[in-house]
């Protein structure tokens, strides 16, 4: 009977992990290699009360020779964080998620509001405006590579800036 339990509960541990590993991304896995050519920077998420969902920003870097494909990102802060796209049509603004985004060889890719950006939603209970959230990004070859983002106030329109176009301090 012992043995029989342990390894029923050994099966289950391993279903788990597998069940978790492929919601998660098999790249963050122990196989993840950490991107040698795209980076992150100016990374910072407009924090939106809950339930509304968030907005992340940030400039992704490919200093490679060919484009990466940005396929997902992921953050212990946030329960799910998806790729969206703002685009325009008939002066009507609408945001959709997006599967993937071409950050082009040799070339910065702006996140920014009115563009593509990260949607954020089920945020940690006490988030706050200044602290900072880890957000790890997948690309399309298994590859990863993670951004310190700041969190700042729902009226912020950029990295250092709110809407009145004064400094945050």
């Amino acid at each position: 009977m012992t043995r029989t339990l342990g390894i029923s509960a050994g099966l289950l541990l391993a279903v788990s992990a597998s069940a978790w590993a492929h919601g998660h991304g098999a790249a963050q896995g122990a196989a993840a290699k950490v991107s040698a050519t795209v980076k992150a920077s100016d990374c910072w998420i407009r924090l939106i009360p809950s339930p509304a969902p968030s907005g992340g920003f940030f400039v992704a870097h490919n200093a490679g020779q060919e484009d990466a494909v940005l396929t997902g990102a992921h953050s212990p802060d946030y329960g799910m964080v998806m790729l969206h796209e703002t685009t325009e049509s008939g002066g009507m603004s609408k945001m959709s998620m997006v599967h993937q985004v071409a950050i082009p060889a040799g070339k910065d890719l702006a996140f920014k509001p009115g563009s593509y950006h990260l949607m954020l939603e089920q945020p940690r209970a006490g988030l706050k405006v200044g602290d900072t959230v880890q957000v790890d990004f997948t690309l399309a070859n298994g590859e990863v590579f993670s951004a310190a983002c700041e969190v700042k106030s729902p009226k912020a329109m950029s990295g250092g800036h709110d809407m009145s176009g004064h400094m945050k301090h």
